[in-house]
This record gives structure tokens, sequence and C-alpha cells, in this order.
């Protein structure tokens, strides 16, 4: 065999090696896509409805996830959101911004301000952020951890500052219920702890949100903060009424609450 039948030898073998890897190429190209056109297919139909109707992988559990802390709550409800248009009128009251009196005392409490506390499960203890030495339900009344919902608690504390303004101290004061049956000194660090714990939730939150300008009177226009913003909001009904159902009784058993075992931790004062 002369050199270049070997040549021409060489060159078929080549070029039946590269038309080999060109057909294996195209067909891996095709079998890929046709399994990705199938997964597109399945989370875009019936996949994508099973990933909707499944809480644990729907956009607002991932949300959760990023910004709340575990709590039954999410473990029974989920977290649903709205959109929200904020009434930030600064002349036109609402129910909530009235002058000390039972109509707008009704509207505040219908929001839970003065809601008991719940039970939190032994098993989702943990989980809520409690250690295992904190106060207990006795077994004899069901156990798991007495608690609060945190948010209510800082509508709560809202409510106590609303009551703290000057043009309403003395009607509650006066009045002598709630916070208002401690002395002035009790009273003023509950105030001023109410204050506190909503500077921290406002910082922690902080809202990005832009607020525009608008013109106002047309004989002269002016500009004005506009308040009345739109929001994306948990859905708070939900959230009020799951704990106005699991609210413990309002007159509990003197031993409802276990006893501290040895070795809990006891503070020396309140913290």
């Amino acid at each position: 065999m002369s050199m270049s039948d070997k040549d021409e030898d060489a060159e078929s073998l080549l070029s039946g090696i590269e038309h080999y890897h060109e057909k294996v190429h195209r067909g891996t190209f095709s079998v890929s896509k046709l399994l990705l056109l199938c997964l597109s297919y399945l989370l875009t139909a019936g996949g994508g409805a099973w990933l909707g109707s499944n809480w644990l992988f729907s956009p607002a559990s991932i949300c959760a996830e990023l910004t709340a802390r575990y709590s039954p709550v999410i473990g029974d409800l989920g977290l649903s959101y709205k959109t929200v248009q904020y009434n930030g009128s600064f002349f036109k009251l609402n129910a909530f911004r009235q002058d000390a009196g039972p109509e707008v005392d009704a509207a505040w409490s219908s929001l839970g301000v003065d809601y008991r506390a719940i039970a939190v499960p032994s098993d989702q203890a943990s989980r809520s952020g409690f250690a295992q030495d904190q106060v207990k339900i006795s077994e004899k009344y069901g156990g798991g951890f007495p608690a609060n919902v945190e948010g209510l608690h800082h509508l709560h504390c809202l409510n106590l500052l609303r009551k703290s303004l000057y043009y309403n101290f003395d009607y509650y004061h006066a009045q002598g219920e709630g916070a208002f049956k401690n002395n002035d000194v009790i009273l003023k660090n509950h105030i001023t702890h109410c204050l506190d714990i909503i500077r921290q939730q406002l910082m922690c939150i902080v809202d990005v949100g832009m607020l525009g300008q608008v013109w106002w009177d047309p004989q002269a226009p002016k500009s004005f903060v506009d308040f009345n913003t739109k929001h994306m909001c948990r859905s708070f009904e939900e959230i009020r009424q799951w704990a106005e159902e699991r609210q413990l009784p309002e007159h509990m058993p003197k031993d409802f609450l276990a006893p501290p075992k040895e070795g809990d931790l006891i503070y020396d004062a309140v913290p």
C-alpha cells in the first residue's frame, strides 16, 4: 500500500469518526431538548398547578422563610398576601383616629389588641424559638407553652401609645383600666417599652417604598406628600381570627402553669 493510499484511508477513517461524533452530538442534543420540553410542559401545566397548590413551594412560603421565624401560625395557615391601599389621609379621620371614647376603643379592640395568650404545642416550641426551660402549661391542662402572637402585641403597644397621647391621657388615666391600673412609674415604663418595641419592629422591617408628592389647591397649586400608597401585605384578618379562636381560658386554675424544675433559668429581675 502506497503512502497516498494510507493517507486516503486515514482521512476516510477520520471523516467517519467525525461523522459518528456529529450524529451522536445531534442525538444527544435532540434528547436533551426533548427532556427540557417535557420538563417545561410539566412545570407550566400539571406540575405548575401542583406547585401552586403546595404552600411549601409557593413564593409566599419562600418569602416567609426569609422574613419570618417559624410559628404555629405558619404551620396552620401558611402566609397569604394581598395588595392593600393605605389610608394616609392627613385630615380625614377614620375609626382608629377618633378622640378617646367607646367608639374608638371598640375599633382598636376589633384588631385583637387585648387577646389572651394561646398554647404553642410542645412539638413546635423549639422551632418557634422557645427554650425548654421557659414557662409551660401543666400537662394536666394539655401542656404546651403559653404565648402571644407578636404582631398583635405590636398593635397592643400602638394602642397604648394612642391612649397616652396628651389629648387622650386624662380620659384613660381617670378610667384606671388595663395598663392604667398601675402606678405612674410602672405605666411610664410600659409606655416606653411599647414605644421602643415599635421602633425596633419598624427598623426590622424597614419599608423601602417611596412616597411621591401630589398637587392640591387648583387656585394656587401646592405640593404635598402622597401617603396613600399601595403595599403587599400579609392577610391580617386570617392571623387575627386564628389567634382569637385559640385563646386560653379567661379564668385559669392556680395550677394551670407547671412550676419551674430544678435547673430551669429563673431571672433575678424582670428582663
